[in-house]
Parts: C-alpha cells; sequence; structure tokens
C-alpha cells in the first residue's frame, strides 16, 4: 500500500460514514466545495506566476512557449496535485458532515474535565493568565490573525503539499493533511466530546469563563463566528459544527511545523512556523475557542500522524526495491 491508496482508503471510508449520519446533506457539497475551489484559485495564479517568472529569469527567447514546455514536462505532477486539491476539498465536506454529527453519538462531557487540567497545569486558567498581558489591541490583531492569515497560510501549505517537486514528500504531506482532519478531527473529537469555553454556560450551566466573555468586545469576529455556530448547532453545513478537542487550527500548522522541518531542518522557514503556531496557540485560548490542553493534546497526536504517512511511503519504496533485488529462479 502506498500513500495514495492509503489516501483513497481513508476518504472513502469516510464519505461512506458521512453520508450515514443524520445531518449528512449532499446536496450542500457542491457549492461549498465551488467556494473552496474558488478560493484556491488565487494561489494557483500565483504559483502559475512565480513559474513564469523563474522561467524567464533564465532568459528563453521565447518566454510563453518555454514555460508551456516547463508544464508539460511537469505534467504528472500537475495532474496528481490538481487530483489531491480535489480529494482535499472533498475531505472537508467529508470532515464538517461529521463534525456536525458528533454531539448526536456522543454529547459534549470533556469541558470540564479539561478546563481543569488546564487549571492543574499553568496554576490558573490560561486565558487569565493572556488576559494579564495582552490589551485591546492585540486582542484585535488575534482576532484578525485566526482568521485571515490562517486561511492564506493552510490555503499555501495545501497548494505546496498537492505540487511539490518531491512527488514522494507530496503524497506523504497530503495524507498526514487528511489524517489529522478525519482521524483527529473527527474520531479523535468524537472520544473526547467537547465544545470549549466558549459554550460551557450553554451546554453545561457553568459560569466560569463569564469573565472571559465580558472582556471580550462582542464586535470581534470570533464572538461572532462563536454565536453563529451556536445558532446553527446541529445544522449541516459548510463551516459549521462545535468541537474543541483537539484543536485543529494548532494540530494543522504542528503538522506544518513537522513538514518544514522534514524539507528545510532548522531553518528560517522552521522559525517562522514555530512563531505562527505560537500565535495560534495564543490566540486559540485568548479568544475563548480552546482549552490548552486542546493543543497540548494536538501537540502529542500530531508527530505520530506524520511519521505513519511517512513511513508508507517509505515502506512502499523500500519493498519496492527489495523485490527488485530477488533474483529470478530459473526451472531446472
Amino acid at each position: 500500500m502506498d500513500a495514495r491508496v492509503a489516501l483513497a482508503l481513508l476518504l472513502f471510508v469516510h464519505l461512506l460514514i458521512s453520508l450515514a449520519v443524520p445531518t449528512s446533506n449532499p446536496g450542500a457539497i457542491i457549492p461549498a466545495l465551488h467556494l473552496q475551489l474558488i478560493l484556491l484559485v488565487p494561489l494557483l495564479l500565483m504559483a502559475l506566476v512565480w513559474q513564469f517568472a523563474v522561467v524567464a529569469s533564465r532568459k528563453p527567447k521565447h518566454p510563453a512557449k518555454a514555460l508551456a514546455t516547463t508544464l508539460w514536462s511537469q505534467r504528472s505532477r500537475i495532474v496528481e496535485g490538481l487530483v489531491f486539491i480535489l480529494s482535499l476539498a472533498a475531505m472537508m465536506q467529508i470532515y464538517m458532515v461529521i463534525k456536525v454529527a458528533i454531539p448526536q453519538y456522543l454529547p459534549f462531557y470533556a469541558d470540564p474535565y479539561l478546563a481543569d487540567m488546564d487549571l492543574a497545569v499553568f496554576g490558573n486558567d490560561p486565558w487569565r493568565l493572556t488576559h494579564m498581558i495582552i490589551g485591546p489591541t492585540v486582542t484585535r490583531f488575534l482576532d484578525y490573525f485566526y482568521i485571515f492569515p490562517c486561511v492564506l497560510v493552510t490555503m499555501g501549505m495545501t497548494v505546496w503539499a498537492c505540487f511539490s517537486r518531491d512527488r514522494v514528500f507530496s503524497r506523504q504531506a497530503v495524507l498526514a493533511i487528511a489524517l489529522c482532519w478525519l482521524v483527529l478531527g473527527n474520531w479523535g473529537a468524537l472520544a473526547m466530546s467537547s465544545a470549549g469555553p466558549a459554550y460551557v454556560e450553554h451546554f453545561y450551566g457553568d459560569n466560569r469563563y463569564a469573565e472571559l466573555f465580558n472582556a471580550l468586545p462582542s464586535d470581534l469576529m470570533a464572538v461572532q463566528t462563536q454565536n453563529f455556530l451556536l445558532e446553527n448547532f446541529g445544522d449541516p453545513g459548510f463551516g459549521k459544527g462545535i468541537s474543541a478537542m483537539p484543536s485543529m487550527h494548532n494540530a494543522l500548522y504542528l503538522l506544518l511545523i513537522w513538514m518544514l522541518y522534514d524539507r528545510f531542518g532548522a531553518s528560517w522557514q522552521l522559525g517562522l512556523a514555530l512563531i505562527f503556531e505560537l500565535v495560534v496557540f495564543v490566540a486559540s485560548v485568548h479568544l475563548g475557542w480552546h482549552y490548552a490542553m486542546d493543543g497540548i493534546v494536538s501537540a502529542v497526536l500530531v508527530p505520530p500522524v506524520w511519521y505513519f504517512a511517512k513511513n508508507i511511503e517509505r515502506w512502499r519504496i523500500v519493498k519496492s526495491a527489495d523485490s527488485r533485488m530477488i533474483p529470478e529462479l530459473k526451472l531446472a
């Protein structure tokens, strides 16, 4: 089995599961897929412009023809990358459908335990620690950061994973992304069913986070989005569903750290990714989306996912090499 077969099986099994859940709405998938692909078009165009700039820097006599020749020579990588893009777009719809259905199968139960673990580990509620340091201006920056830069980095990470020149790495990375979303984001979320600090009062009648949300301005995108998700709780649709543990924001950028380390080692790219993830982690707690434990558990779960995805392709390559080394048996 290679990473592509594993990806296909993973998507197929979860597609069947998503079609079986009560909140499944196949009719909503096509418009959502369309929206996702529209968001990726600018990045693909930027990648094309970058490729043209690389070709033009060599000063060919006919740059456009040279670009066409380059793209044709890389057609297998481009086709496989497009298949990966479509697969990950479909994966997001599958993930969303299953995510919305989680509380129907296992109602939220883990929030009190996660909140108490935060308190035990940090000696105080982590959100109180961030609010002691971070003022209103930085709070608004984190609110913005948690959406727009994160969307751009996620799309860039996806395009890189799908179209990397190193096709072995590409297959590993795409499989790891899918595993994070479907295994951690769905099955991990089911096992540790939790809503997050923003919803503790609604689902548990516990006002322990009332001070946090009194401190957050009501016009923050985070607060407005949290209200939207609560108003549409249980309804199928893209971008809906409530789930805290594990934090997929943190899991995705922790995976990016492992991907960059694999490609570049201890580099400036890795340093930027570490800083980016640190900001995401602080924002997720500061804005009431997550317990600190949600990010910490993601940090524990992501490395096995990456090494599993990485070694599936490695095992295939080693097995293929070993089979070529076995001498043919000749009949006497």
